[in-house]
């Protein structure tokens, strides 16, 4: 019977944690002119540094995800409409990570 209970104990840990590993931050671009960027997966209340490249300008931001863990950050002063690098990483203070890269000469859709 106690054997029983230790493999049950063991099986609801496993699947716990494999809950929580599918739960992954994600950064995409939703606007390249100006530059928006929108994270998911992050974890509520997690302040967040995103930092953007752009051809040659860079700018960085922190805020802060809500509560579904997502977050939507504008950088007014960037542009990713060339068919230069692009590239943004968000970084969050509870461990989340997400990077969105875009290599020189991959043209955004018109």
């Amino acid at each position: 019977m106690k054997r029983s209970v230790w493999i049950l104990v063991v099986a609801a840990a496993v699947a716990a944690s494999s809950a929580g590993a599918s739960s992954r931050a994600t950064l995409r671009l939703a606007d390249s002119g100006p530059v928006v960027l929108r994270g998911a997966g992050f974890a509520a209340g997690e302040h967040v540094r995103v930092s953007v490249v752009a051809g040659t300008a860079h700018a960085a931001k922190r805020m802060t995800a809500r509560p579904t863990g997502r977050f939507t950050v504008r950088f007014a002063s960037l542009s990713a409409g060339a068919c230069e690098a692009f590239g943004a990483t968000a970084i969050g203070d509870k461990g989340s990570r997400a990077i969105y890269k875009r290599a020189p000469g991959m043209c955004p859709v018109p």
